[in-house]
Order: structure tokens, then C-alpha cells, then sequence
């Protein structure tokens, strides 16, 4: 892989989307929304910088306290908790 500009406009896209600033920082308190519209608490871990490259969309790691679980999560899901 070379990171010259334009070489490969898929790999190029991916790595922008890794570089961009996170819209949430570790420790963030989170709602995540789930297929049925129901919201569960959660806090932000970090970014899963491995999604852009299989394809996805932009995803996070999030943990639940009250579960004692983990999970990756699209963004598209996570909302912030005020």
C-alpha cells in the first residue's frame, strides 16, 4: 500500500475516515439504539479503525456496564447522552 494520493481511491477514502476526529471520546456516556428503536446505555471505548476496510461503515467499541459486555456498534446507532 502506498500513501501516495489517488493511488487507490477505496484505500484512500478508509484511511480519511480513520484519520477524521472521533465525535466521541473514551468515557463518553452513550445511548445505543437497537433494531426495535429501544436505547441502551453504554459507554464509548474507542473507534474500530479496522471497519472502513471490510467494507462497513464507520463503527465503535462500546461497553455495557449493566450487561458486563462489549460491542461493536455503527455510529449510525450511538447517541450521545446528555
Amino acid at each position: 500500500m502506498s500513501d501516495l494520493p489517488g493511488e487507490n481511491p477505496i484505500t484512500e477514502a478508509a484511511e480519511r475516515e480513520v484519520n477524521e476526529e472521533p465525535t466521541f471520546k473514551e468515557g463518553d456516556e452513550v445511548w445505543v439504539e437497537d433494531a426495535d428503536g429501544k436505547r441502551h446505555s453504554g459507554v464509548f471505548v474507542g473507534m474500530n479503525e479496522a471497519a472502513g476496510w471490510f467494507g462497513g461503515g464507520p463503527s465503535a467499541y462500546i461497553v455495557h456496564p449493566e450487561g458486563h459486555q462489549a460491542e461493536v456498534v455503527s455510529l449510525a446507532r450511538v447517541m450521545r447522552r446528555d
